[in-house]
């Protein structure tokens, strides 16, 4: 009996320990993390999140992405990456994502002169 409190024990360290390294892997404030692009504005590729833009989701309300289509910009932002979602233990399809997918949360947006 001890030795099955001592695993569980254990085994529940770890995977609060895990958590933990996940979330500050996440929250890292390093200047890797900050990314600036060029790109043009296509509203085709927006969705409810916000618009894809060089492989990234940029975050920004669809009125905005309107006014901004076919022009090009520079977006500067801190980049969040968010986990793809798996099928589930019975093999039934998830609404979601699959892939693991780059977001750009608050970004900075400056139009560019051709």
């Amino acid at each position: 009996m001890k030795y099955i409190l001592i695993l569980s024990f254990v085994l529940s360290h770890q995977i609060c320990f895990s958590q933990t390294r996940d979330t500050l892997k996440k929250q890292s404030n390093k200047a890797s993390d900050l990314v600036t692009f060029i790109a043009k504005v296509d509203i085709a590729n927006a969705t409810k999140d916000g618009i894809y833009l060089n492989g990234y989701v940029v975050n920004i309300d669809y009125m905005q992405a309107e006014k901004l289509n076919g022009k090009k910009i520079r977006v500067t932002g801190k980049v969040t990456i968010v986990k793809g979602l798996k099928k589930s233990s019975n093999g039934e399809e998830v609404q979601g994502r699959e892939g693991d997918t780059k977001h750009i949360e608050s970004p900075k947006i400056e139009v560019v002169k051709s």
